[in-house]
């Protein structure tokens, strides 16, 4: 029997202020997210470990007065070190590591109110824009279980999908809260670079790695950046929002925006109609509350940067493997790794500092050039993907592609891998679904995917809304304008009864 029925009508600000004021015990809450968890995770597989030790202690040692008092918890189990919990960062290899010391970070999160109890499932070292791991296995679309979740932050947007937590710790790279946000139907935001004050992901592929949260409501995503930004004081008040707070902007609707809408890939590659649709959906539903939409064009060339992109994560890659193989104390070579990681960080070991120095010029020299975009716009509107949901296996090698990468593997010659007719091939083949998102990444703007659009079948198209660096509080305007004239809180997934 559920211990509260009505958990799916509040968001974290909404479930923290009943525990506040005592109308329900965070016991409850805890109890009530971990039975919705055991209804879900047999079927989508989004929650690779729980922890009732640290969930406990977290319980007993809850302040009333944290902004979210008491809301269950589930955080990304990608680079994020909870003591005594299992960091697996989505690979066997890591399956049995235990962190012996809380990061920064996790110490700020249990210090926030929230319990966590648990790990969510992402692709191998994040790399996938899908989450299918040897480690854990798939993690299935609740809208539609023949396909995925999306990557990396699959579990994170699943959990939050399904209304098991009204929001999860999550992280973005390339799209990874963002694409399965779009492919969930739920709210996703990547905020700019360095808002964070208890998280330095400034080395994580060249500076293109944020983390944040997602979320059902815009109020609970703009409460968390105001968290992590060190907004939150002893006046800090969701009803009435201090004016400089990330909260606060949600209420800004005086500014008429002026938005550039922009429908085709950088990459020249296909967006899927459905997409397309989606954004022009978007574009009615933003002039609709007054904004000014104008058709756009990107100024810059796509291809080139996505390889540049490709450049950078394939070098840091080949990092992380080397930092995981340290930290275990064992070779490269014993890593229990899957092969398209494997890969990658063996071609990223030949990319020598100028190449990669080269690569993050050209990563500078497109962010000026978007820069003047938004001399002319206040808002850049694109589908969030180029495709809708895609089933588990959509970017898996050929057969003969996993024996050209296993030759090259073990010959050591995938180290000579890299050059731009094999990235010109990576960007057709496994960017093809996500060839706008990754552009926030690389120049540090915040961008975020908003659900807006359901197409036949049921499945959710986010729509991605992007903004100068620094500017998130527009983002936050622009999507609770829409989140009240066009709500999706109640867009929940058919097989979902509590």
């Amino acid at each position: 029997m559920s211990k509260f029925p009505e958990y799916s009508n509040y968001d974290a600000l909404g479930l923290a202020e009943l525990v506040r004021n005592g109308d329900v015990l965070s016991v409850d809450l805890l109890a009530e997210a971990k039975d919705r968890l055991d209804k879900i995770n047999s079927r989508f597989n989004a929650v690779t470990y729980q922890s009732d030790t640290l969930s406990n202690a977290l319980l007993d040692a809850l302040n009333k007065e944290s902004v979210f008092c008491g809301v269950p918890f589930l955080v990304k189990d990608l680079m994020l070190p909870f003591k005594d919990i299992p960091l697996s960062n989505g690979t066997k290899a890591m399956q049995s590591y235990i962190p012996s010391e809380n990061s920064v970070m996790a110490n700020q999160l249990n210090a926030s109110g929230l319990i966590t109890f648990g790990k969510t499932s992402t692709s191998e070292l994040g790399t996938s824009s899908l989450t299918k791991t040897t480690a854990f296995g798939e993690t299935l679309n609740p809208w539609d279980s023949s396909k995925n979740a999306g990557g990396s932050s699959g579990g994170s947007s699943v959990v939050v999908a399904t209304r098991v937590v009204p929001m999860a710790y999550s992280s973005d790279g390339g799209g990874s809260i963002r694409l399965p946000a779009s492919y969930c139907g739920i709210f996703g935001l990547k905020p700019s670079q360095g808002i964070n004050q208890y998280e330095d992901m400034s080395k994580a592929w060249g500076g293109a790695v944020v983390s944040h949260v997602s979320t059902i409501s815009v109020r609970d995503s703009a409460a968390y950046l105001d968290f992590v930004a060190g907004n939150i004081s002893n006046n800090y008040s969701i009803k009435n929002p201090n004016q400089g707070s990330y909260l606060h902007s949600l209420y800004r609707e005086d500014q008429k925006l002026k938005i550039g809408l922009i429908t085709e890939a950088p990459t020249k590659t296909p967006v899927d109609p459905e997409c397309i649709k989606a954004a022009e959906v978007a574009a009615k539903a933003c002039e609709s509350l007054g904004h000014h939409v104008i058709s756009a064009k990107w100024n810059f060339d796509g291809r080139e940067l996505m390889r540049a992109f490709l450049t950078v994560v394939m070098y840091y890659t080949h990092k992380d493997v080397n930092n995981i193989a340290s930290l275990l104390g064992i070779s490269e070579k014993q890593l229990d790794i899957e092969l398209n990681t494997k890969f990658m960080s063996m071609a990223g070991s030949g990319i020598s500092q100028e190449k990669l120095d080269q690569s993050l010029n050209i990563w500078k020299k497109a962010t000026q050039k978007i820069a003047e975009l938004y001399q002319q716009f206040d808002v850049i509107l694109t589908p969030t993907v180029a495709t809708p949901p895609l089933p588990s296996n959509a970017l898996d090698p050929s057969s003969i592609e996993k024996l050209l990468m296993k030759v090259l593997v073990v010959t050591g010659l995938g180290k000579k891998a890299v050059n731009e007719k094999s990235l010109e091939m990576v960007i057709d083949k496994s960017l093809y679904s996500m060839p706008f998102t990754p552009i926030a990444n690389i120049t540090g703007q915040p961008a975020m995917s908003v659900p807006l659009h359901w197409d036949k079948n049921n499945l959710p198209h986010g729509t991605q809304f992007m903004a100068n660096i620094g500017e998130e509080r527009i983002l936050f305007m622009l999507a609770h304008q829409l989140e009240q004239a066009y709500p999706w809180v109640d867009k929940i997934p058919n097989e979902m009864n509590f």
